[in-house]
């Protein structure tokens, strides 16, 4: 069997998140060869922790032969320390009467700190996939904060309005999504 790697989720016990350790931890994200071990960064409120502690024990319910353990923490430092794969799905959500610029102000504090953590301790060959919105601008920022990690190292979901676009056509036409192209 292969050496674990570990894999960095912020946001675990938000809803993207939380659909996203299930494929994690079953081989969907990285093969059904791959041991995995979770380091599940979330916010330190106690509310938040506690739901934390919930998603931890319905991964363990479901008892992945790949799941070689679960790391839950509060400290940026613990949950991407030695990281093979840093997924950054939480972000904070535009919120009633908040202006672009006031997102992009405060998830970028998020990301400058975020990324200059990676930066120093995850593990040489870590990639870095940034979910949360705006995904693009979050990725440049958390990118720019890296003095060892090389560029090609981070990436962005970019293809969510692409997909919806390709479902709304798909729908409006009467036929399967893979119908849909250029």
């Amino acid at each position: 069997m292969k050496k674990p790697i570990k894999v960095a989720v912020t946001g675990p016990a938000g809803q993207i998140g939380y659909a996203l350790l299930f494929r994690i931890a079953s081989g969907a994200m990285f093969g059904p060869d791959q041991p995995v071990i979770l380091q599940l960064l979330e916010v330190p409120v106690e509310k938040v922790m506690a739901a934390l502690n919930g998603v931890a024990m319905e991964l363990d319910d479901c008892a992945f032969p790949l799941l070689q353990g679960i790391v839950q923490t509060s400290k940026p430092e613990e949950g991407f320390g030695d990281a093979n794969w840093v997924c950054l799905v939480g972000a904070k959500p535009r919120g009633p009467g908040m202006e672009r610029a006031d997102l992009l102000k405060d998830n970028g504090k998020i990301f400058i700190e975020q990324g200059t953590i990676i930066d120093r301790v995850a593990a040489a060959d870590c990639r870095v996939a940034v979910v949360g919105n705006p995904a693009n601008t979050n990725c440049m920022i958390a990118a720019s904060m890296a003095k060892r990690l090389t560029p090609d190292r981070y990436t962005a979901m970019v293809r969510l309005d692409q997909n919806r676009a390709a479902t709304q056509l798909a729908k409006k036409a009467g036929v399967p999504v893979k119908d849909v192209s250029d």
